[in-house]
């Protein structure tokens, strides 16, 4: 599928053809090719439109020929029976599209607007139609669109004219355009190829002749220095490079969540929910909310259920494309939320998923943190075996040969490993993490620095936190700080270390909805904030609003915008209905 996809970026043009005479096909298909457009998209709005791509399959195999208006599963068959390479749908056919998917044939449905995208991501698709173009506003439409849907991109069709070519091409969220002005059906019907093929050999050097500068702008990622005139490209170049100067990788497992429902015990339960979830993945989505480049790192299974979790994990923005496939199973894990008095209980089911029996060979780190400036693990991750503790261990080596900045929560799970063996792994990794987030009692549990009892609470954590940088050169340590009056009830602040000075966020009362979650919400403010140059109180402050609003959401993903946090860290925590 990519590689017809990948064609089509290339050509950055597919015509649009209404074919009403069969002897029409080859001729047509014919001057497309000598124009330099060896591409077409042939419509099923007429009765020789399945013999159409047959013939010019067969007798132009270097055309890159797609069967366009599909509308049902037997279009569908007759277009891969006639030879097509894509399918193009006008709207979004959900049975149409997971057909065309079960089928291995490339589809583009057409989406007009959010829900439709948000259909379509939910279905694994990467590109769509956006049609009609010029009715719906055109290439503004497609940026407002693109703006939350950025691992999306469109080929905008219909209405789309040789003058309006460039501004669609422009957008680096457009793979190509759909045009029928080149190959207008009345100089199909009147034979005039010799005019078909200078019509498309003048686009096709439109295209070109545009590319330099389109290139500046849509590689402007990997670009250190880029001398063009043009003062809106190099403000373009710029800001791409100070997206890319904060992407952030995450790497871990992506679990299946199955919780009770409410607050029914497990022996009462009679079906589950079912989220996806993980410390990492939970981190990945919640800095893609944010805005930043949030790209997700493991290994899955190759099945159903796997490539929803990476369909949930896109629909939020997050870059997938370093997600290794192979292995057996996911891991799961059952939630039995507590109330009042009664805590909340966990159970795994995670042994010998995909990522815990990884290898070194299912990773190109070369290549996953290529634009990467932050990356985070956590202490979960090593305790699912000592190969996976070695596969941490080189990652966050190869980190600071980068000079990226390392983010671990130490996160220990007492039901994973026992204390001794996690001592013994995260103490190795330490010396490879700049930022370590913790509680006062894995601190001392894990990494081995002695509380102090003497003086206030805040002199304390200070104290613990200036042991801590001793003893591993940590250069910032956050510590969560939580006050457990019941399993629903709890107070919530976090403190930020850094040059020997401490920050405190403010205290949260907390009624809780969902506890799972929270530390990774407030571990992806910390970094957010401090990724976009907050001050230490600021960012801390962040963190902390960032974790409290996820204990209000159910599931491990923090459904808040960077607003939200802003508001709730700046004093608006009253709850009341925003009108």
């Amino acid at each position: 599928m990519r590689r017809v996809l990948d064609q089509i970026e290339q050509l950055k043009l597919v015509p649009v053809v209404k074919i009403n005479n069969i002897e029409d096909a080859v001729p047509l298909a014919q001057a497309l090719c000598k124009g330099g457009l060896p591409v077409a998209e042939v419509t099923f709005r007429t009765a020789c439109a399945r013999e159409a791509i047959a013939k010019m399959t067969k007798e132009v195999p270097e055309l890159l020929v797609g069967a366009g208006t599909v509308l049902t599963t037997k279009q569908v068959d007759d277009a891969i029976e006639a030879g097509a390479a894509f399918v193009v749908a006008p709207g979004f056919n959900e049975k149409v599209v997971r057909y065309c998917l079960e089928k291995g044939i490339p589809i583009l449905p057409g989406c007009s607007h959010a829900s439709d995208i948000e259909r379509a991501i939910e279905c694994g698709l990467e590109v769509v139609k956006f049609f009609p173009a010029k009715e719906l506003g055109g290439i503004h439409t497609i940026k407002a669109l693109a703006a939350p849907y950025q691992q999306v991109r469109f080929m905008p069709t219909g209405g789309v004219t040789e003058d309006s070519l460039d501004d669609y091409l422009e957008c680096k969220s457009v793979i190509a355009c759909g045009g029928s002005w080149m190959v207008k059906e009345s100089l199909i019907s009147d034979k005039q190829f010799g005019e078909i093929e200078a019509l498309t050999r003048k686009a096709v050097e439109r295209i070109q002749a545009s590319k330099p500068t389109r290139e500046v702008v849509m590689q402007a990622n990997t670009v250190a220095e880029v001398a063009v005139s043009e003062i809106d490209v190099v403000n373009k170049t710029v800001e791409s490079c100070e997206k890319v100067a904060k992407g952030v990788a995450s790497f871990g497992e992506l679990l299946l969540r199955l919780s009770t429902p409410g607050y029914l015990r497990f022996q009462q339960a009679r079906d589950f929910a079912a989220h996806f979830g993980g410390a990492e993945a939970n981190v990945a989505v919640a800095l893609a909310n944010f805005g930043m480049e949030s790209k997700f790192i493991t290994k899955l299974p190759t099945n159903e259920v796997a490539q929803s979790a990476i369909n949930e994990l896109r629909k939020f923005g997050v870059d997938t494309s370093s997600i290794a496939r192979g292995g057996e199973r996911m891991g799961i894990y059952f939630l039995e939320k507590g109330a009042s008095q009664r805590s909340s209980k966990v159970i795994y089911d995670r042994s010998h998923s995909s990522i815990s029996e990884a290898c070194e060979e299912d990773f190109d780190w070369e290549q996953s943190l290529k634009n990467v400036q932050h990356f985070f693990i956590t202490g979960i991750t090593p305790a699912l075996g000592e190969h996976i503790a070695r596969l941490c261990l080189e990652v966050c080596k190869k980190c600071k040969e980068k000079d990226i900045t390392v983010w671990c929560d130490l996160n220990y799970r007492e039901k994973l490993w026992t204390k001794t063996e996690a001592r013994k792994t995260l103490q190795a990794l330490m010396k490879y993490v700049d930022v370590c987030i913790t509680n006062e009692h894995h601190a001392s549990d894990i990494l081995e620095v002695t509380p102090i009892s003497e003086g206030t609470k805040e002199e304390n954590l200070c104290a613990l936190a200036s042991q801590m940088a001793n003893k591993y050169g940590f250069k910032q340590i956050a510590l969560t700080i939580r006050e457990s009056l019941s399993a629903s009830d709890n107070n919530l602040s976090a403190m930020l270390y850094q040059d020997g000075q401490s920050y405190f966020a403010k205290r949260y009362p907390m009624h809780i909805v969902d506890r799972v979650g929270g530390g990774d919400a407030f571990a992806a403010g910390l970094i957010y904030a401090r990724a976009n140059e907050y001050g230490p109180q600021e960012a801390v402050e962040f963190g902390a609003a960032a974790e409290c609003l996820k204990h209000t959401i159910e599931g491990d993903f923090n459904y808040v915008s960077k607003g939200e946090v802003e508001a709730l860290a700046t004093g608006d925590g009253l709850g009341l209905v925003q009108r």
